[in-house]
């Protein structure tokens, strides 16, 4: 997958683009992924979501308890 060209930095005279600057919003992000067709989009939250659960059975593997051992009747 090409990556979209680098594009110019939003103006920061509307204060919503201020606030969410401010807030911690990568705006290029959001501007280079809004760049992208539907369908690139959807492969990239694919390809993400894939990698999320892939971690996720990592980590419960990794870090799985293993079971108690049944209770002995006296």
């Amino acid at each position: 997958m090409s990556e979209p060209a680098a594009m110019s930095a939003p103006s920061t005279t509307d204060p919503a683009i201020t606030a969410a600057e401010r807030a911690g919003f990568d705006l290029n992000l959001i501007d280079c992924n809004l760049a992208l067709s539907p369908e690139q989009r959807l492969l990239r939250h694919d390809a993400a979501l894939e990698l999320a659960q892939e971690l996720r059975k990592a980590g419960e593997a990794r870090y799985a308890q293993p079971a108690p051992a049944p209770a002995k009747a006296r």
